[in-house]
């Protein structure tokens, strides 16, 4: 794992160096595997052209959402929407699904279990109950210049994302032993950079992923669509140096309530730390459907009785143990959605 300090928190960076060794140990016993890369959100279907061979989101003003069920756990997202073509004409037209770009060279801790470095999310795709396939749009970026073809001559993975740490280290010692007028050119090209804290080089480049599929909307039919994937959320600690600091105060909505609840947690803590998960969802990106959602339905799972949740919607009633739910009417996202999940730190 890779660590960084800066002026007034070198006490805090090792702090959370120390805690990433410690629950290295407690994901490796779930297969997980904690890596460093930057955050990752998940987004709402949106109508797409594939232009100079990249995928490009375009608005479509013939098909409404007119529903959607998102559920949404720090293990599992899952998505069901109802779409309605208002044209007299069969509207055949390619959907996406992109991630927000990953880049690879920030240190953030994350915990995945990754089926594959580039459908890390295991995304499944249902149209009117039938499952689909889907193609995968995946190239790497360094300052939104295309370098894919560079990373494929040299054999280089898109992402460093493996399934064990033995196979991370191997991926790691790849970039070291590369020939040096290769590691030179890289490095001129900006594709990698190190080396960093005695680590050996390391990526620098940014992923960029989406799923699409071609589907056909009826005239005056609705059509549903589904699909499924685990999330892969910002995984963190959440200390008094947050609560001073008011950190995703702003982002997740935090109130005084939380902090209370937050503050009367942590003595109670080993290290004094919470175990705090960021999960981001784009849900702006339903804009480019014709008009508003007619009808959105919203569920957080937060898992464990014992966990906290915060996310900016005003109204949210708590159905069930670990639920908590959200609905409106003709609804237009004027901002995406950040939920933080805040719990005990598992026992050793």
């Amino acid at each position: 794992m890779k660590c960084r300090t800066s002026p007034g928190r070198s006490f805090r960076a090792a702090f959370r160096l120390g805690l990433s060794v410690r629950r290295w140990h407690v994901a490796s016993a779930g297969a997980l595997l904690s890596l460093a890369f930057s955050a990752i959100a998940l987004a709402n279907d949106s109508t797409a052209r594939l232009d100079t061979g990249e995928l490009v989101l375009i608005p479509n003003a013939d098909v409404r959402l007119s529903d959607e069920d998102l559920f949404i756990s720090p293990d599992e997202i899952r998505v069901r929407y109802l779409f309605e073509s208002t044209s007299n004409e069969p509207i055949t037209t390619t959907v996406a699904f992109p991630i927000p770009p990953v880049d690879l060279s920030q240190d953030v801790g994350y915990s995945i279990n990754p089926v594959d470095p580039v459908d890390f999310i295991g995304f499944k795709l249902w149209i009117d109950d039938r499952p689909t396939a889907y193609r995968i749009d995946a190239r790497a970026t360094v300052d939104g210049r295309d370098v894919t073809d560079i990373l494929n001559e040299y054999n280089i993975p898109l992402t460093p994302f493996t399934a064990d740490l033995e196979s991370l280290d191997r991926l790691r010692q790849r970039l070291n032993n590369l020939p040096a007028d290769v590691i030179e050119r890289l490095r001129a090209e900006k594709i990698i950079h190190g080396p960093d804290w005695g680590e050996g080089f390391n990526e620098a480049w940014t992923a960029n992923i989406s799923y699409f599929w071609t589907m056909t909307f009826p005239p005056g039919q609705t059509v549903e669509v589904r699909h499924s994937y685990t999330p892969v959320p910002t995984s963190t600690f959440y200390t008094d140096y947050d609560v001073e600091g008011r950190t995703f105060h702003d982002s997740a909505c935090i109130d005084t309530g939380f902090e209370r609840a937050v503050k009367k947690l942590l003595p109670k803590q080993e290290y004094n730390a919470l175990d705090a998960t960021i999960l981001a969802y784009i849900l702006t990106t339903a804009n480019n459907w014709r008009d508003s959602i007619g009808h959105f339905h919203l569920t957080i799972d937060k898992l464990s009785t014992e966990a906290l949740v915060s996310l900016c919607r005003d109204g949210i009633r708590k159905t069930g143990p670990t639920t908590f739910e959200w609905e409106a009417r003709d609804y237009r996202p004027e901002r995406d959605l950040t939920v933080l999940f805040v719990k005990p730190l598992p026992k050793e």
